[in-house]
């Protein structure tokens, strides 16, 4: 305590003990008025004069204002008793009134002198106290600062730090002033520090908290991940102040992150490679199943062509052995032609599974159909086996193939007839339904033409019911089939517009149902069947481009006894040059495919440049995409393998239309 400060000391923050009260009054009073006496005389001690007002001023502050008015009172009834010095000519109730206006006046001004001392020891002592509690505060914050594994400082309004903990000066290695106004744009990356800097001036000036990612540049010349956050702090006025931040050292996260990226990279590397060869592996199952499925096909084709070729070469040979018996000779040759036909609709059957075969669809009212053809799958079925037909779409129109449709019918009653025991029964129906979409996989919301055949037999498990549709999957005893009918069957309904299932459990029969859109078009009437006339038309030069020397002398054979000449050519160019050297020609027969550059169909157009309204008839077995740009001509196909019948219908057609020939 400074010396000027110890009487203010002496003020008692409360009311004094009355004890302290009465002394410190006493003594005040008692040695105003022995100055007084000693000044004046001792007569004169008890008199009113100035001496006591100091008194009556230590009393107010010591001893408190209702002691300093006592004090008052008691020097005024003393002075009063005793002699009173005044002016000459002044009356002594002057004098008293002035001496207790001079007294008031004392106290109340020591009274207020004392309030405003206390009041100003008790602020200093706030201020003190505030200072000392700020000061053990910033001591605990530091000692909490330093103490965290982390950097952190404090930045004033300007950006300048004022703070910074032990570790934001050790990880710096530079002294503590240093470290406060170090620039750490002199560490930065080189990569990092035109990023850092924007990022840094946006988020110092959006005063809001913001974080920074960059490397620093450390002692030993090495770099450090540092990622830092920074919040900004406000005054108690809510006035910005500055930012609190703290710095991470996330060195090792990052290279964890990168060991786990390159970790990632080399199992996606690893995953792909086992993709690959699990790819690799399944296409090579199904080469394998591709090369099983051939083996199928070779023993059930081959089969089926060595007992129709049986039938051909056995007739032929009796024909070529008995000659003169013309009875016999008639038999050999039904048996050959229904054997060749036989093999005609087997190489079908091929193309429909593989949807190659080229259909020709046209509208047909089904149960109209299934009516004229009850008689053949009768017949089919046999008598052990009850067969029931149950039309329910009467008028229905559905654009098919009809030949198509009744071979996929008889495929599926043979099947459901070979999977039925005796006693058993086969229910061909026919129903109109509505589809929505995704109720049957492969096919659209509409309508559809359902027609159904239903067995009572043994039925077959799920994973036998998955792949009958499979080419060559049977169920049937080896060499008994060669598992192209379901094929056949789903082939014509997908190349229809439809599809095909199969429901089935063991010991549940099976049911087999085609779905083929609605058509609204309008069935043409049924024709009567018929031969076609094979003479009686006019006599034709016809223009024969067939590459395969056989099957060339074999129509034109067919052709010379139909009454007609023949000009045969081997290839397009061949055909060409008959027609460019002005030969007479009333009609090109060509084949699909030629050697050369040319097809068929090329030809065709070309041979109608050079002869304008030349009749044309196109004929393949199967070409394949060939047939796709014979499908938009405008000429009739005939179908490989025909006959004369075929072959004279199909040229009537031709000339239908044509300029008469003279």
């Amino acid at each position: 305590m400074k010396p000027s400060e110890w009487p203010l000391r002496l003020i008692p923050r409360r009311s004094p003990p009355l004890w302290r009260a009465l002394a410190v009054s006493v003594v005040a009073l008692g040695i105003a008025m022995s100055l007084r006496g000693a000044l004046l005389g001792w007569q004169h001690m008890g008199g009113l004069g100035s001496t006591s007002l100091p008194a009556l001023t230590v009393i107010c502050l010591y001893a408190g204002p209702t002691f300093g008015w006592g004090a008052l009172i008691v020097a005024i009834i003393v002075g009063a008793l005793s002699p009173i010095v005044q002016p000459t000519g002044a009356p002594s109730a002057a004098v008293v009134a002035m001496f207790a206006l001079s007294g008031a006046i004392t106290v109340l001004f020591s009274s207020a002198m004392r309030e405003a001392l206390i009041r100003l020891d008790e602020a200093k002592a706030a201020q003190e106290a505030a200072r000392r509690a700020s000061a053990d505060s910033e001591a605990r914050f530091r000692v909490l600062a330093d103490s965290a594994p982390i950097l952190m400082w404090v930045t004033r309004a300007d950006g300048r730090r004022e703070f910074a903990n032990r570790t934001y000066v050790e990880w710096l290695g530079a002294p503590y002033e240093e470290a406060l106004d170090f620039d750490w744009r002199k560490v930065l990356h080189p990569d990092d520090l035109p990023r850092i800097l924007k990022e840094q001036v946006e988020g110092e000036s959006s005063r809001r908290l913001f974080t920074l990612e960059a490397r620093y540049r450390v002692a030993d010349g090495s770099y450090r991940w540092i990622r830092s956050v920074s919040q900004p702090r406000f005054d108690p006025a809510g006035a910005f102040d500055g930012f609190v931040g703290v710095g991470f050292d996330v060195t090792d996260s990052k290279r964890a992150e990168a060991d786990l990226k390159r970790i990632n990279d080399l199992l996606a590397e690893r995953v792909q490679a086992a993709l690959t060869e699990r790819d690799q592996a399944e296409a090579a199952l199904r080469r394998a199943q591709k090369l099983e499925a051939v083996g199928q096909l070779t023993g059930g084709v081959a089969h089926d062509f060595n007992n129709l070729l049986t039938v051909v070469i056995g007739a032929l040979d009796l024909m070529q052995r008995h000659p003169a018996d013309a009875a016999r000779r008639e038999r050999m040759i039904e048996a050959a032609l229904g054997a060749a036909r036989r093999g005609e609709r087997l190489t079908q059957q091929l193309l429909a599974f593989s949807r190659r075969q080229a259909l020709k669809p046209e509208p047909v009212r089904v149960d109209e159909m299934l009516a004229e053809c009850e008689p053949l799958l009768r017949r089919a079925v046999g008598e052990a086996v009850s067969f029931v037909l149950a039309p329910g779409a009467q008028g229905a129109v559905v654009d098919l193939d009809p030949s198509q449709f009744e071979a996929a019918l008889m495929n599926l009653v043979v099947n459901a007839r070979d999977a039925t025991p005796a006693g058993g029964r086969i229910c061909v129906e026919t129903r109109r339904v509505r589809l929505d979409a995704g109720q049957i996989e492969e096919l659209d919301a509409g309508d559809y033409l359902c027609v159904a055949v239903h067995d009572t037999g043994s039925g077959m498990d799920a994973e036998t019911a998955a792949r009958v549709f499979e080419p060559f999957f049977t169920t049937k005893a080896p060499g008994r089939g060669t598992g192209l009918g379901l094929s056949q069957v789903y082939g014509f309904a997908r190349q229809s517009g439809g599809t095909a299932t199969l429901d089935s459990a063991p010991g549940k029969g099976a049911s087999v149902r085609i779905f083929l859109p609605l058509s609204t078009a309008s069935a043409a009437p049924a024709s009567e069947p018929g031969r076609a006339e094979t003479q009686g038309g006019p006599s034709l030069r016809v223009l024969l481009a067939e590459d395969d020397a056989q099957v060339a002398e074999l129509v034109e054979a067919l052709l010379t006894d139909l009454g007609h000449q023949v000009v045969r050519a081997e290839d397009a160019a061949q055909a060409l040059a008959v027609l460019k050297s002005g030969r007479p020609a009333d009609l090109l027969l060509t084949d699909l495919i030629m050697p050369g550059d040319m097809n068929g169909v090329d030809l065709a157009r070309e041979a109608v440049r050079l002869r304008p309204g030349l009749p044309v008839i196109l004929s393949s077995g199967y070409t394949g995409e060939a047939l796709e740009a014979a499908a938009g001509a405008p000429w009739p196909m005939l179908k490989k393998p025909y006959g004369g019948d075929q072959l004279a219908a199909v040229i009537a057609e031709a000339l239908a239309g044509a300029p008469e020939i003279v």
